[in-house]
């Protein structure tokens, strides 16, 4: 299959009127030389949400999920890949969740699932969000062995507050593959120094629900900002973080290093309301989603309005396919390549207007949404 006279965006490269030849893979990428006008469609990679936990009335930790539905709500936003988040429960419940996530994946070759990222049950009783206090456990080796051991090839991602885990433990997650996430933690400056010296590179949903910068205690939002390499999810909804905060930590910090993600909850594309999130109430209103004491609980952000939002406060269209695409590619480590419109890469691509509506997406080469 061919597509002609688009405009295509790399996250390296752009061609103004270009072509590309695909089957469930990448053929061949040029540029159109025709006598045909160019379309107004911007022809991008995949998005990637590595943190996200459902949407279109489902949540990843539901007994019953509609995985047709759900993963229908994904294409329409342009996401091709998503890691599955889970919440803070009881460890045999999410590992029920890994095993339905897995099985999802060997099933279905079209499923945007990629893998899982857990988030939670070793947390900071200080930061909890809006995860159950009444299922967060303390960071013994035993207690992660029993979370990963059998999936290490499903779980991509693991947020742990890393004052409440053993270093072992620590160590034991990255030995198996994973990538460890700190977040819902007060550790301090020093607490994230010492495990980046070993490798420990990523920080959940930055700056919320973790130790804040103090000019004599900079915590983990110090630690972001002071470590090049660490990689910093963002949420850019205007809520979780505002246009300035944004703002600062686009000119901050490398953008290789900046991941986009939505911590998107089952109201995603819903009408305002009240709802479940781990057996808390949520109310969403006004663009947000709270507990009844106003903490934030995820968001109803869609991810493409998140990275028009992101393109508005000065990132150019490359540097959104890095943020979406080719950064969260990285951390999802899909089994084949993605992230970037090359040959040999997967064609997992999106087709949209400069307004970041979504009209086509491609999963593997077939047509998963189209309008």
């Amino acid at each position: 299959m061919i597509v002609n006279g688009v405009r295509i965006v790399d996250p390296f490269f752009t061609i103004k009127s270009g072509w590309m030849d695909f089957s469930d893979k990448i053929l061949s990428v040029g540029t159109f030389d025709g006598n045909t006008v160019p379309s107004d469609l911007i022809l991008m990679p995949g998005f990637v949400d590595t943190h996200v936990h459902g949407g279109a009335g489902y949540d990843f930790m539901d007994e019953d999920i509609d995985f047709d539905k759900i993963e229908a709500h994904f294409f329409s936003m342009g996401v091709t890949s998503v890691l599955a988040t889970t919440l803070t429960a009881p460890i045999d419940k999410i590992k029920r969740v890994t095993k339905k996530i897995k099985q999802r994946i060997e099933e279905n070759e079209y499923t945007p699932l990629v893998g899982v990222h857990l988030e939670g049950p070793i947390i900071s009783p200080k930061y909890l969000g809006a995860q159950n206090p009444k299922y967060v456990v303390i960071g013994a080796k035993e207690n992660v062995q029993r979370l990963i051991d059998g999936y290490e090839d499903t779980i991509k991602v693991m947020t742990v507050a890393i004052e409440q885990c053993e270093d072992s433990a620590i160590r034991y997650i990255m030995s198996r593959g994973i990538r460890v996430s700190v977040g819902h933690s007060d550790a301090s400056f020093e607490d994230f120094k010492e495990v980046h010296e070993f490798g420990v590179n990523h920080l959940t949903h930055f700056c919320n629900a973790m130790a804040p910068l103090h000019h004599r205690h900079i915590g983990l939002v110090g630690a972001g900002l002071f470590f090049d390499d660490v990689d910093l999810e963002i949420i850019p909804d205007g809520i979780h973080l505002d246009k300035d905060m944004l703002s600062l930590i686009l000119k901050a910090h490398p953008i290789e290093h900046i991941i986009a993600i939505t911590d998107g909850m089952r109201a995603t594309g819903l009408d305002d309301g009240i709802y479940d999130l781990g057996g808390l109430k949520v109310r969403v209103e006004n663009d947000s989603a709270r507990l009844s004491d106003g903490t934030l609980a995820g968001s109803i952000l869609e991810y493409n309005e998140g990275l028009k939002r992101l393109h508005n406060l000065g990132l150019s269209l490359n540097e959104i396919a890095m943020v979406s695409s080719f950064n969260p590619s990285n951390v999802a480590k899909p089994s084949t390549p993605k992230g970037r419109i090359l040959p040999g890469y997967d064609a997992d691509f999106v087709l949209m207007d400069e307004n970041f509506s979504i009209r086509k997406v491609i999963k593997k080469g077939k047509i998963v949404y189209s309008i």
